[in-house]
């Protein structure tokens, strides 16, 4: 049975799993990692394409009921020498090559169906790793999706959307409704593809200067950016921070819904200069 205490809604639809493992795009050139196996809902049909399939569950009885039936999924008359299944919490994955046992060559794509509670902390500390994926694909709420991919200048847009959007840009796919799950959850699922940035737009020695930003602007959706920057940065005198504001070319009445990715990395850049 489905753990409530671990956010777990078992997707029972293999239409949707094959259409969701489609999505994935892995081939023998790929190595898949795969968040949150369970009882093998998109791993059946991960292991037949993916060169290498990493697969991370918590729950010791899925761990071992992916160890026991995963070689009966394969299709591909492997031995199952490339498939590892590790036991691990998906919050203490260390999201970089030597910690995740990869070689430099390898390409990586990410996928999973992320119970709610995982969702924001484990994507964000993906992308905060920098790690060269080729693309994430991941099932998540509806109504978190649309928060990530948002525009600006709409509700959904925040502090999840700019910090994520920073590295990644994402699309939402399609969406799987409550009835492809057991227990029915209460809300609509989307798949979501996100894809590195070409061009790096943060630098490393930037990145907690700019997380930081992002939370002063949006601690106070209704406040100005003017107001905000003022309460978050004390130290500075407000005729400064008006100064900063107009040199990059920003209103100062606007508000931090209204603005760009890309301004926010020049405002970091401003404010540390």
């Amino acid at each position: 049975m489905p753990r409530a205490i671990l956010g777990q809604h078992w997707l029972t639809d293999k239409r949707y799993s094959r259409k969701i493992a489609d999505a994935v795009e892995i081939d023998r050139e790929c190595t898949c990692i795969e968040i949150g196996g369970g009882r093998g809902a998109l791993t059946r049909y991960l292991i037949s394409q993916a060169g290498r399939l990493i697969v991370y569950e918590i729950d010791r009885k899925w761990v071992d009921h992916l160890k026991e039936f995963g070689p009966t999924w394969d299709k591909s008359g492997r031995d199952g020498s490339h498939v590892e299944i590790r036991e691990l919490d998906a919050l203490e994955i260390k999201w970089d090559r030597n910690s995740l046992k990869l070689d430099p060559g390898e390409k990586i794509i990410v996928c999973g169906n992320l119970p709610f509670y995982l969702t924001s902390p484990l994507l964000l500390r993906l992308a905060y790793s920098r790690l060269d994926i080729e693309r994430g694909v991941f099932l998540i709420q509806k109504e978190v999706a649309e928060r990530i991919g948002a525009e600006p200048n709409t509700s959904n847009y925040g502090r999840l959307t700019v910090s994520l959007g920073a590295f990644l840009k994402t699309h939402i796919l399609f969406d799987v409704p409550p009835e492809a799950f057991t227990p029915r959850p209460k809300v609509t699922s989307s798949l979501i593809q996100m894809i590195p940035h070409k061009h790096v737009l943060i630098n490393d020695d930037i990145t907690d200067s700019f997380e930081r930003v992002v939370q002063v602007l949006f601690h106070m959706r209704r406040k100005t950016l003017r107001n905000n920057l003022h309460a978050g940065y004390p130290d500075k005198p407000i005729s400064e921070i008006e100064e900063l504001i107009d040199k990059i070319g920003i209103k100062p009445n606007a508000r931090a819904q209204e603005l760009p990715v890309e301004k926010f990395v020049e405002l970091t850049m401003a404010l540390m200069s």
